[in-house]
C-alpha cells in the first residue's frame, strides 16, 4: 500500500506507511521494539547526462534576453531533481560583477528532447548586492531626528 497514516507515539507525529503499521512491530504484537522507523533521506537528484549536454541549447535560450557578449563561460550544472538540471554561465554585464545566468532544461521520461524550463541571472557568491533595507526613520541620525519632530510639532500647530 501507498497510503500514509500518521501515528501519536510520545507526543511526537511521524509518519509511516500504512503496510509499515500493520507489521508486529507497530500493532503492538510480536517481538518488534515499538519504535517508528526512521524517516528516509530524499536522495540527491543526479545529473541527467542528456541535459548536462545540452550547454548550447541553454546559451542559446540566453542569447534570447541578453546579447552574446553578455553570456560568459559555463560554469557548471546542478541537478534539480529527476530529469531536471540548471545550468550556469558567468554574466559579462556591466554593472552584474559576480552574477550568474541560469538556464534550467528538462525532458521527458525516455525522450531525448530537452525543454527550457527557466531562464534568468541571479547573484553569485562574489556578488555586488545591495544591503538590507533600512526604514527612513531608523537611518536618520539625531540632529534629522530633531528637525523631523520640530516639523511635526509645526504641522501640528497649522
Amino acid at each position: 500500500m501507498t497510503e500514509q497514516t500518521s501515528i501519536e507515539e510520545s507526543g511526537a507525529e511521524q509518519t509511516v506507511s500504512a503496510a509499515a503499521s500493520s507489521s508486529p512491530e507497530h500493532s503492538g504484537t510480536g517481538t518488534g521494539t515499538g519504535t517508528a522507523p526512521r524517516p528516509r533521506r530524499a536522495a540527491k537528484p543526479k545529473a541527467d547526462p542528456v541535459l548536462a549536454e545540452s550547454v548550447e541549447l541553454a546559451r542559446e535560450a540566453l542569447v534570447e534576453i541578453a546579447a552574446q557578449a553578455q553570456i560568459g563561460m559555463h560554469l557548471g550544472v546542478r541537478a534539480e531533481g529527476d530529469r531536471l538540471l540548471t545550468h550556469r554561465f558567468a554574466a559579462d554585464k556591466p554593472g552584474y560583477r559576480g552574477w550568474e545566468w541560469f538556464v534550467t532544461v528538462a525532458r521527458a521520461p525516455r525522450a531525448k528532447k530537452v525543454t527550457v524550463c527557466e531562464l534568468g541571472i541571479l547573484p553569485g557568491q562574489d556578488a555586488l548586492i545591495a544591503p538590507e533595507w533600512v526604514p527612513w526613520l531608523e537611518r536618520m541620525n539625531d540632529e534629522e531626528k530633531e528637525a523631523h519632530r520640530a516639523e511635526q510639532a509645526e504641522s501640528a500647530e497649522d
